[in-house]
């Protein structure tokens, strides 16, 4: 049996979405009877491991070799990268910028805007990117339902907010559209105060919460523009994206030329007005396709086989 190590870059720093995408990726290689060893840069994603079904070690638990390897993280070095890489016989990174030239054999760029990156500089087998190759769980897409049976706003800066980010924006939407909203907050976080004051006013704390069933009957995402972007869009939700950290203005950029709305800075009130104006427009959000991640596992499956 393949054996595939998982390492994944996770916490109150960077987030929890790599943690959603890349162990969609596990389970789909999984489902191909590779044994899938997940290992995090912090405990602090440990919960969402176990809730999507794997057991994390810490990453200075990863052995030294590996048949397949697949690495999601932000701050590691081309250098590093490149040398983690050379422990596995086949190895794959996820890499959402295109601005660390590694040496591996597969690269996966799962954002809308990643066929427009130059990879020229990379020294890799292949580059699975673009939205047909979006890191996304089935359950995102069978989740969905229909436009008219939706409620509410999700308004959510992922697992590096404690809710001071959402806080501003959830109470404008709440006294401004009369729509529930919905702020998930991570289990090792506790709420700020700016967050739960707001109780009662027609603003709901989620701890550590199901988000594919939140997204799928919500009437639309607000927050951060990282991986709940395209689990938003999967889930049939739309979309009003802010950038709050540098590795999403490449997002932002291209969100605003499909006509998703998005905003290059944080700004609450602007934020506010943008997830009015898209409550009032009933527009539907473009299509992603649900066997993106079971074709990306059969094309590493089928090397980490042969090698």
């Amino acid at each position: 049996m393949l054996n595939a190590s998982i390492l994944v870059e996770c916490g109150r720093k960077s987030g929890l979405g790599r943690v959603r995408r890349t162990l969609t990726l596990a389970n789909a290689l999984k489902a191909r009877g590779v044994a899938c060893d997940i290992f995090v840069t912090s405990d602090e994603g440990m919960d969402l491991v176990s809730a999507l079904g794997f057991t994390a070690k810490l990453a200075d638990q990863l052995p030294a070799r590996h048949d397949l390897l697949v690495v999601d993280t932000c701050s590691d070095s081309a250098r590093a990268l490149s040398a983690l890489c050379a422990t596995a016989r086949i190895s794959c990174v996820i890499d959402d910028l295109a601005e660390r030239p590694v040496v591996c054999d597969y690269v996966i760029n799962p954002n809308l805007y990643a066929s427009e990156l130059d990879y020229s500089a990379y020294r890799v087998r292949e580059v699975l990117r673009g939205p047909a190759h979006a890191l996304i769980h089935d359950d995102f897409f069978a989740r969905a339902l229909p436009a008219d049976e939706r409620a509410g706003v999700v308004v959510s800066f992922g697992g590096t907010d404690d809710g001071r980010l959402a806080a501003p924006i959830a109470a404008l939407i709440a006294k401004e559209s009369g729509e529930p909203v919905y702020v998930p907050v991570p289990a090792y976080l506790e709420p700020a105060a700016e967050l739960t004051a707001l109780a009662g006013q027609g603003v709901e704390v989620l701890r550590a919460p199901d988000m594919a069933g939140l997204l799928g009957r919500a009437r639309l995402y607000v927050g951060a523009a990282g991986a709940t972007v395209l689990e938003a869009l999967a889930a049939g939700c739309p979309v009003c994206a802010i950038a709050t950290q540098s590795d999403q203005h490449k997002n932002v950029a291209y969100l605003g030329r499909i006509d998703i709305a998005a905003l290059p800075v944080y700004d609450a009130r602007k934020a506010a007005d943008l997830a009015l104006a898209a409550l009032a427009s009933h527009k539907s959000p473009m299509v992603l396709s649900p066997r993106a991640v079971s074709d990306i596992a059969g094309v590493i499956h089928r090397a980490a086989a042969a090698a």
